[in-house]
């Protein structure tokens, strides 16, 4: 029994028919989505979803749109509330302390890519306005030790939820953009780990410049 639960993946409760419902939801709540790049997701398989981050929002909107279920890491504060702990870890999340658990996350994190999963890593380190010049070494890091693809994701107008009736445009407000993924590295060391983020931060900005389409899928 141990042997099986060891090689299955935790509790990542999320149906296609709930995506579809909080989708639906968002779209409305936005003023409508652009959401393009769906068919760069791989179905199955080790993966690392890399996103940008502008909204607590941001890791129910990614799995509202994205084909996978993902797994995410939370800080560990969120754990420490009794009715929200359960409810996260139900979809999907698990702890982390970014100050003194790096080893241990990053072995949950192995894991979980290890039995197939997906991952997300947002590689801004936290919730940011704009994208700056610089992205954290975690994305870069766990695709040297994991040798899972990386799956950049553009997010952006999801911290407007509450202000887009004032801004009323005839794009939609709230945006997701998918690049194909980028190869895990073939050698570890500092230098594959900064490969790898930078060209995660040159495909994020590919995306940011990309014009807009309209679309929503």
């Amino acid at each position: 029994m141990a042997d099986r639960e060891e090689n299955r993946l935790p509790p990542g409760h999320q149906p296609g028919w709930l995506k579809a419902l909080v989708s639906g939801f968002f779209r409305l709540a936005y003023g409508g989505a652009e959401v393009t790049g769906l068919e760069h997701v791989p179905r199955q398989g080790p993966l690392i979803v890399a996103p940008t981050h502008r909204s607590y929002l941001d890791p129910v909107i990614l799995s509202a749109f994205l084909p996978r279920a993902l797994y995410y890491m939370a800080k560990s504060e969120l754990f420490e509330q009794p009715i929200l702990r359960p409810a996260i870890r139900f979809f999907g999340a698990f702890p982390v302390d970014r100050d003194t658990a790096r080893g241990s996350t990053f072995r949950t994190a192995l894991r979980l890519l290890r039995l197939g999963g997906a991952v997300a890593v947002f590689p801004e380190g936290g919730i940011v306005e704009k994208m700056g010049d610089e992205m954290k070494a975690g994305v870069g890091t766990l695709a040297s030790m994991s040798a899972a693809p990386v799956l950049p994701v553009y997010v952006a107008g999801s911290n407007t939820l509450f202000s887009w009736p004032e801004a009323l445009s005839d794009s939609p407000w709230l945006i997701l953009r998918v690049a194909p993924p980028i190869s895990p590295p073939a050698q570890r060391g500092r230098n594959a780990r900064e490969e790898v983020t930078r060209r995660v931060m040159d495909a994020l900005a590919g995306l940011e410049r990309a014009p807009g389409t309209g679309a929503s899928s």
